[in-house]
């Protein structure tokens, strides 16, 4: 609860309140809301591997027409239930949250049937495209969760630039953080943005290739660093550290990499102590 309370940038009345909160015995009505909650997100997963499997187990024995109507009539069942509902329901919401997934698996079926000449890019983003005006409808961060990873896929399988991925999951990062939770959770695009942006600046830094790639990492070591230090979001500067000290570290293995000795080693394994000494003592005198 304190490391929550830190990252939220809680006052001292407010974390007061949540700990009274938290060591409070949940009544009749909790217990009832949480397996709700819960009970419907389970049944949602499990819709869909069932559906999943009761289709592989029968996929073979079903024309193209069948499995059309398949999916479709799921789809659409979906759909209207989530109508009827009203998306104020948290039912109806997980209803249209798989059936944007299901969107994907009738494309998937469709290039399966009538495939092309095209090699699959082209219709991740029409699945990307169509479900966006749903995930906008619900702003429910499960969808938004489902259509970030959509739209990575979409890009990854378009692309092989790491730099114009990891800038657009910072884009998508600094929606979610200023719409927040009508744009989803802010973790999702900013662990994209970390393993994209320092996986690309650590082959900059070994290989010396690619300099545009340790640029975009420090336009977000600079972006997201401020944000956090202004918000006091400690998880995220801890994270930023951490990436700091990936980079400053593979710096020091490959000007060290021609040695013939061990010192190497000794220098590494205090340069890595004393970074991560920095990074704590920083985090911990780090004003609330």
């Amino acid at each position: 609860m304190a490391s929550f309370a830190d990252r939220e940038n809680w006052s001292v009345d407010a974390r007061v309140r949540a700990y009274a909160l938290a060591t409070r015995p949940a009544d009749a009505a909790e217990w009832a809301r949480f397996l709700d909650q819960n009970l419907l997100a389970g049944s949602a997963l499990a819709f869909v591997s069932g559906a999943s499997f009761l289709v592989a187990a029968n996929w073979s024995l079903l024309g193209a027409y069948g499995k059309f109507l398949l999916l479709g009539g799921l789809l659409l069942g979906l759909a209207l239930s989530a109508w009827r509902l009203g998306l104020q329901q948290l039912r109806a919401r997980w209803a249209l949250t798989v059936s944007c997934g299901l969107v994907g698996a009738l494309l998937a079926l469709y290039k399966q049937t009538y495939p092309g000449q095209d090699d699959g890019h082209l219709l991740l983003w029409v699945w990307a495209g169509l479900t966006l005006p749903w995930t906008l409808l619900l702003r429910f961060e499960p969808a938004w969760a489902l259509w970030v990873g959509i739209a990575n896929l979409a890009l990854a399988a378009t692309c092989e630039d790491a730099q114009l991925i990891g800038m657009l999951n910072l884009a998508w990062w600094g929606l979610a953080a200023a719409y927040r939770p009508r744009f989803g959770w802010t973790q999702i695009p900013l662990t994209v943005c970390w393993f994209t942006l320092t996986g690309a600046a650590l082959f900059s830094v070994i290989d010396m290739h690619e300099p545009l790639a340790f640029v975009a990492w420090a336009v977000w070591v600079a972006v997201t660093g401020l944000y956090a230090y202004r918000n006091r979001h400690k998880g995220t500067l801890a994270a930023v550290g951490f990436s700091i000290i990936l980079l400053v570290t593979a710096a020091l293995l490959r000007g060290t990499a021609e040695w013939d000795d061990m010192n190497w080693l000794f220098i590494l394994g205090v340069a890595v102590t004393v970074q991560v000494s920095a990074l704590i003592y920083f985090l911990r005198r780090l004003p609330e």
